[in-house]
């Protein structure tokens, strides 16, 4: 005899015993289906956002290299801080950073020689794609500015440090 066999098996066959069929209705099936087409719905929904953030938050860690980029050409010196609006980042041989504009906003300070560099890069997208966007603001000793005496020296202290190197 074979473990198998209906005579042995757990659960009664269609017709058999109390009248109780087995397997699950139409409605059932219809409502198992609909719960699994909205389960899918919703995890596509999270998965597109979750790319979308990841994206934006690619871009936005390139833009801020973009713009410490920027900002290191002009404080270093190889750049000379003059105002600009949205210009082409990079050359047209790369075609990577042509996607990117940056400005430069030059502001005085209180303090004599000194200036405020805003360095602001963003995608060059239109707005409804929603661009990133990523400003870095620096104090730095104004390239222009000419220094004729050290901060807080008079003229009279100078003469007296001239005259007592000389006597030496």
């Amino acid at each position: 005899m074979s473990w198998f066999s209906p005579k042995h098996s757990p659960l009664p066959l269609a017709g058999e015993g109390n009248g109780t069929r087995h397997g699950f209705s139409l409605l059932e099936v219809i409502l198992a289906l609909a719960i699994l087409t909205g389960a899918i719905a919703v995890l596509g929904e999270l998965a597109r956002v979750a790319l979308d953030s990841a994206r934006r938050a690619r871009d936005t860690t390139y833009a801020q290299l973009l713009c410490r980029s920027k900002m290191a050409e002009i404080t270093s010196g190889a750049y000379h801080p003059e105002a600009v609006s949205r210009v082409p980042l990079g050359t047209s041989t790369d075609p990577g950073w042509s996607d990117w504009l940056y400005s430069i906003e030059l502001a005085p300070t209180d303090q004599d020689g000194l200036i405020v560099v805003r360095v602001t890069v963003e995608e060059n997208l239109p707005p409804e794609k929603r661009p990133v966007r990523y400003s870095l603001t620096q104090w730095m000793i104004d390239p222009d500015y000419e220094f004729t005496q050290a901060e807080g020296e008079t003229e009279e202290t100078t003469q007296k440090k001239t005259s007592r190197e000389e006597e030496s």
